[in-house]
């Protein structure tokens, strides 16, 4: 073997170590491209790194030389759209290009930063052609360099199926398994860091809080079962009177809880008022071919800058909740 080989291979060696390394701690695909390029960067020389990723958008991810200036432009965006029509038997000339991350921290290397010349590789998921890699520079790569790159996408693939696996794994743990909405554990990590966004950016704030009127008879007079089925199907209606911002979670039996952030108390019981307008619209079908009709009560409570936890809040939500109870159910207190 000769002496340039066994560089290369300790080369891919080496940056295989490093990117299961670093890269495999990214909290997010943004971090995991940006540690990755840190990685390649020791590799082989380069200007600018990209990846663009076929979601909704095309989303880009560019790293480039500390104090160099932007190069994401035309010229970049044209060549990545005709690498990607090149490789991928799809066109993205409709497609919109989204800047998810541009960094410019890699070490300083040489004068000037150049588009001239480019490789590239594409990134296949779970083996789908789920984007593409692309580094450039002033001079040609050679082969030796465009196979690095190879194996470098085919190694930041595995990292974004491992992370896309995580990111599941920790969907399941935070997702309520009768209902499908968010559970306790994950709703009390969330509402503190809402009230903390208010308090930072004197944003409004609000929490919903509620119950099914009368649950237990429905569960003694048609029993468990259909009191699950109730609790699905009344789920998915409240869903649908929510925007995608709002955290729905169930907070425990037939009590939920909903996070609406940038909503006041006035906004917060109008979103009120939908919900159990949607709620009362229920007709769920029972075993002897009647139907199961249900209210709710709430309890509503705005994020105030004396709160000093979340329990403030929930516990305030939480009063008002029965106070609706004792004024006759089926109706809101704020």
């Amino acid at each position: 073997m000769r002496h340039d080989e066994q560089q290369t291979i300790a080369g891919v060696l080496s940056l295989i170590r490093e990117l299961t390394g670093s890269a495999t701690r990214a909290d997010n695909i943004g971090d995991l491209f940006v540690s990755s390029f840190r990685a390649l960067d020791h590799a082989i020389d380069f200007d600018l790194a990209a990846a663009v990723m076929i979601e909704q958008n095309l989303d880009l991810y560019v790293v480039t030389r500390e104090g160099a200036g932007s190069l994401v432009g035309p010229p970049l965006i044209d060549s990545i759209r005709r690498t990607l029509e090149m490789m991928i038997p799809v066109s993205f000339a409709a497609t919109d290009v989204v800047v998810k991350a541009e960094r410019s921290d890699l070490p300083r290397r040489g004068d000037g930063d150049s588009l001239a010349h480019s490789t590239h590789a594409i990134i296949a998921v779970e083996n789908r052609s789920s984007g593409v890699l692309l580094v450039y520079r002033a001079e040609p790569f050679d082969e030796q360099e465009r196979q690095i790159v190879e194996i470098f996408a085919a190694q930041v693939a595995l990292l974004i199926g491992q992370m896309n696996a995580r990111e599941q794994i920790q969907g399941l743990a935070d997702t309520d398994d009768l209902t499908g909405i968010a559970n306790k554990r994950y709703f009390r990590r969330q509402l503190p860091q809402e009230m903390e966004r208010a308090r930072v950016y004197s944003l409004p704030l609000a929490l919903l809080m509620f119950d099914i009127d009368d649950f237990k008879a429905i569960n003694d007079s048609f029993g468990h079962t259909v009191g699950d089925v109730v609790l699905s199907e009344l789920c998915g209606a409240v869903r649908e009177t929510l925007r995608p911002p709002d955290l729905f979670a169930r907070f425990g039996g037939d009590e939920f809880a909903i996070i609406l952030p940038h909503t006041d108390l006035g906004g917060a019981c109008s979103v009120a008022d939908r919900i159990m307008q949607k709620v009362r619209m229920l007709a769920i079908p029972a075993d002897d071919e009647g139907v199961i009709r249900c209210s709710i009560s709430l309890g509503i409570a705005d994020y105030r800058s004396a709160d000093s936890t979340s329990s403030d809040v929930i516990r305030r939500a939480d009063e008002r909740l029965y106070d609706a109870k004792r004024a006759g159910k089926n109706r809101y207190s704020a």
